[in-house]
């Protein structure tokens, strides 16, 4: 997929319904197809299963990690996707680095837009593949907390009663949500 990076002017792109539609579903596969909803689930291992290395900053000499922040197109200094060489393998393989000195949910959130970015195949810093990355975190991260907190996917996988998975994961919310008390 090519960046269509042609509103870089822009600062702000909004996604067409169909393009929402396409990312909510590679993210819901994805996470579906690694099993996220089986117990012990690691999403760092299931994105470093598809060769993609991920490193904390903690991890770096500062004077090294501000000249990566500096030659990366990103303009979000929370995370960075980058071309590098396993230092076990020394293979070239695309790695993320994020900030570690954030919570759980954050550095989650930071991983996924980065990963999105490697499987969407952005190539340049602009407003469309930022709006993408941030859909594609934020729709699985809301699946992997909302796994954590109410086991949706455990209750679709166990049985959806031959509804479709996304009216499965509706009608395991609202069952949570009515059980604990925090109907909305």
């Amino acid at each position: 997929m090519k960046d269509n990076c042609e509103t870089a002017e822009e600062e702000s792109y909004v996604l067409p319904s169909w393009r929402v539609n396409q990312i909510i579903l590679i993210a819901v596969r994805f996470l579906t197809d690694e099993g996220y909803y089986k117990d012990g689930f690691d999403y760092r291992k299931a994105i470093q299963n598809k060769g993609i290395l991920l490193k904390a900053y903690s991890a770096f000499k500062s004077e090294n990690l501000l000249e990566m922040q500096k030659i990366s197109l990103s303009l979000w200094k929370e995370g960075l996707c980058l071309i590098a060489t396993d230092s076990e393998t020394q293979q070239v393989c695309r790695m993320i680095a994020y900030n570690d000195s954030k919570t759980a949910a954050e550095i989650m959130q930071i991983i996924f837009h980065e990963y999105g970015h490697i499987l969407f195949g952005h190539t340049e810093q602009c407003p469309n593949a930022e709006a993408e990355a941030i859909l594609f975190s934020a729709i699985a991260t809301f699946l992997m907390i909302a796994e954590q907190q109410f086991h949706i996917g455990q209750l679709v996988a166990k049985d959806s009663g031959g509804e479709s998975f996304f009216e499965g994961i509706k009608a395991g919310l609202m069952e949570r949500f009515s059980t604990q008390g925090g109907m909305p």
